[in-house]
């Protein structure tokens, strides 16, 4: 069962030829993206991060073991 927005937006699509339907779409999409920018905006340095690189899945990505470049000093003991 649609919902009324739902409903007016399948009329008013249904009338529309298939080229203004796609621009349609396309300003929809472009509304997302910038409700999403600006609340991003608001979030802190984390949420903006997580938000920037979400789409690359780095949870499946291997991260390599860390290596000690150097020999750490040794001290005497007194």
């Amino acid at each position: 069962m649609m919902t009324k927005i739902e409903k007016k937006l399948y009329e008013i699509t249904k009338a529309l030829p298939e080229s203004m339907v796609t621009e349609l779409i396309d300003f929809a999409e472009f509304l997302k993206q910038k409700q999403t920018a600006e609340a991003t905006q608001m979030g802190n340095v984390a949420q903006r991060i997580h938000q920037r690189f979400k789409c690359l899945e780095a949870d499946s990505l291997p991260f390599p073991g860390r290596h000690v470049h150097r020999t750490p000093p040794k001290f005497e003991e007194k």
